[in-house]
């Protein structure tokens, strides 16, 4: 299968005008740092993808910025609906009616907002307003709500379960791409290869997704739940977790309920705890996530050093490298080392677009982008010092 018609998609010349709406952005820190809501990935997909896939091109995106700052966004977050079905995202400030981004996209979900939508009603719950329109204002809490970052790891072995049908027919939907000496176990729900070489001897436990251009070492094990989004290397032991494009687990370690943002490089031996002993709820930056299975959520650009260890449910802000024992919070751009008692320090900000450039494979958007950010969370940094070292 290479492309074609996807399943249940809608391609109506009359598709209504909607927007996805990125009103809800201070949720998803430290990744949202560096990617706005729509961008988000979970159950495989960005969740603009998972509204396109579910109701056609139609779709835009209200990103709530510049329009530059916006465009900037729009190009480095590549969708896999674009390069094989066509799905170009594209930005729609004035749409009549506009959806917001934490709203969940299951299958169940956006057919009742659809409902609501040709009504032309206005949804709201508590206060927060889920559909935006110039109708009647409906109270419903009952459509499911992104909370937190966390959550795009606790709805994602579901919705893989009912994104993966829809990208092609079949246990196994591979989409350009080859697969020789793996072994797929679709017992537990389907596995999608898209624009993938897999040649090792691998497992993969469904629901799965490795996207294009990602490499699995010899001996890699994918349980369910694995998103390899675009351009990851991995090895060692992955589950239920996301891996945003060019981030890379290339060795052994283990990495489980996890959120990994772009361009991420974790050193041989690294491993994260998603299970805290006590069997007790994880909290994550101070909030009760009510699971009790999750892994840290880890920024852009983020570095690891060998056989460095990171605990249940800690945030890893963008940037930033890490060493040893990492058993709190690393706030953005800095350098943190605990080999017995925790240590931090600044990253330079004259050194730091050489420093993104090598991490992103000299990609100058990255660049750009990471001296924003940096700029922006200065804050964040205050009581910090700053360590002097070379390129």
């Amino acid at each position: 299968m290479v492309g074609g018609k996807l399943n249940n998609a809608c391609d109506s010349p009359h598709e209504m005008d909607i927007a996805l709406l990125d009103d809800c952005r201070d949720r998803f820190v430290p990744i949202s740092y560096t990617t706005p809501t729509p961008f988000l990935i979970t159950g495989g997909l960005r969740l603009v993808e998972h509204w396109m896939i579910r109701l056609g091109k139609g779709v835009g995106l209200d990103l709530a910025m510049q329009l530059d700052e916006a465009e900037l966004h729009l190009s480095r977050n590549e969708l896999l609906l674009s390069k094989w079905w066509g799905y170009e995202p594209r930005l729609s400030p004035n749409s009549s009616t506009s959806i917001s981004a934490c709203v969940l996209p299951t299958n169940e979900t956006v057919a009742k907002v659809m409902e609501y939508v040709e009504r032309g009603a206005r949804v709201v719950c508590g206060g927060e307003e889920l559909i935006h329109g110039d109708g009647e204002a409906v109270e419903d809490c009952s459509l499911p709500v992104l909370r937190g970052a966390w959550d795009l790891i606790k709805f994602n072995h579901e919705l893989l379960l009912e994104t993966i049908p829809l990208l092609g027919r079949g246990d196994v939907v591979s989409v350009d791409s080859k697969i020789r000496d793996a072994h797929l176990d679709t017992s537990s729900g389907p596995i999608a290869v898209i624009g993938a070489n897999i040649v090792n001897p691998v497992s993969i436990k469904g629901p799965a997704l490795v996207g294009p251009d990602c490499e699995l070492q010899s001996f890699t094990l994918l349980r369910p739940g694995s998103v390899l989004y675009w351009g990851n290397v991995v090895g060692g032991e992955v589950k239920n977790s996301v891996l945003d494009k060019g981030s890379r687990k290339p060795h052994h370690g283990y990495l489980g309920d996890s959120y990994l943002g772009k361009w991420i490089n974790l050193g041989a031996g690294t491993s994260v705890s998603n299970l805290k002993n006590t069997l007790g709820h994880v909290r994550f930056m101070g909030r009760d996530t009510g699971m009790s299975k999750l892994g840290p959520i880890i920024g852009d650009w983020v570095r690891s050093g060998i056989n460095s260890s990171i605990m249940t449910g800690k945030a890893v802000g963008p940037g930033s490298h890490v060493y040893g024992l990492v058993s709190i919070d690393v706030p953005p751009f800095v350098f943190f080392k605990n080999y017995g008692e925790p240590v931090m320090s600044q990253v330079n900000a004259d050194k730091l677009g050489e420093i993104i450039r090598r991490s992103a494979d000299g990609d100058e958007r990255e660049a750009r982008l990471a001296s924003m950010v940096y700029e922006a969370t200065g804050k964040l940094r205050i009581g910090i010092g700053k360590f002097n070292f070379k390129l």
